[in-house]
């Protein structure tokens, strides 16, 4: 089954203590790599979700955004720092005094100080939040790999078409590659017979010249080459996580297709490898787009 690199996922969930939202994002990418954004105070979770991550994705970009909220603060507790809140009372009402102002001290001013009010929030069992939002990070991963997947089936579809074009283009060439010897000896037999005027053509040279061309424009070997990687691929293509492999196919195909441009003596030849080229390349980019 091929997977698509891209995709998106999200899961919601609550319980009596947290709100847990994680949204997955996959993009395209040569190797994994997983960027997680999440509080300062949960940081102990992200190797854990990372690690549950890149066991069901082995290649893409994932930026993964995990929001947590407390259903209640009743864990946090509010206290005042007397002593600062005094020192700086005290300050503020010699400034007052040395430069004359007459402008009462508001309480908000001293309560915005920074350190006069002191939040401290209770120790949460960090196994049963971890065991919570990795719950949550399973059912996130789980949507973005439906979707993922769901685009791999397009994907795979539009691959199978351009693979019978392919192998179309390919069978053209075949047959047209058999005829190329015999249409040559015939155009050198014609071209020879005008040029001596009637006179007796060498037959021993001809066939000298015709097996020199038929050696220098064979191209079986290079056929037989890319029929077995056209057959390495559609393989693949039934397999999961395998756009490296048929990335390096890919190009495999392209240098046999090459090759057989370069030796083609022939218009009908050179215009199916163009065409082949084509659709090598269309291939190529559909599988830059798979896991």
């Amino acid at each position: 089954m091929t997977i698509s690199m891209t995709g998106f996922g999200r899961a919601i969930a609550e319980n009596e203590l947290l709100k847990v939202k994680i949204e997955m994002k996959s993009v395209n990418s040569r190797y994994h790599d997983c960027n997680m954004k999440i509080s300062r105070s949960y940081t102990f979770v992200e190797e854990k979700l990372k690690k549950i991550i890149k066991k069901q994705i082995s290649r893409g970009k994932i930026d993964v955004y995990v929001t947590i909220k407390h259903i209640d603060n009743s864990n946090v507790k509010v206290s005042v720092d007397m002593d600062l809140a005094n020192q700086y009372f005290l300050g503020i009402l010699k400034v007052k005094d040395t430069f004359l102002i007459k402008k009462e001290i508001e309480a908000f001013q001293i309560t915005e100080i920074p350190g006069v009010f002191v939040t401290d929030e209770e120790e949460i069992d960090e196994k049963l939040v971890l065991k919570f939002i990795q719950n949550t990070c399973n059912e996130a991963l789980k949507n973005l790999l439906k979707m993922k997947k769901i685009e791999g089936k397009h994907i795979f579809e539009d691959m199978v078409g351009k693979m019978s074009e392919l192998t179309y283009c390919i069978n053209e060439i075949e047959k047209f590659s058999s005829t190329i010897v015999e249409e040559y000896r015939i155009k050198l037999q014609n071209r020879i017979t005008e040029l001596l005027d009637e006179q007796d053509i060498d037959e021993n040279r001809l066939a000298q010249e015709v097996a020199y061309f038929a050696d220098k424009s064979c191209i079986d070997e290079e056929l037989i080459r890319l029929n077995s990687h056209i057959k390495q691929f559609e393989e693949n293509m039934a397999k999961d996580q395998t756009g490296r492999k048929m990335d390096f196919i890919i190009q495999e195909m392209n240098r046999e297709i090459n090759t057989i441009g370069s030796k083609a003596n022939s218009l009908e030849v050179t215009n199916l490898v163009l065409e082949c080229k084509s659709i090598v390349e269309k291939l190529r980019e559909q599988a830059m787009n798979l896991e």
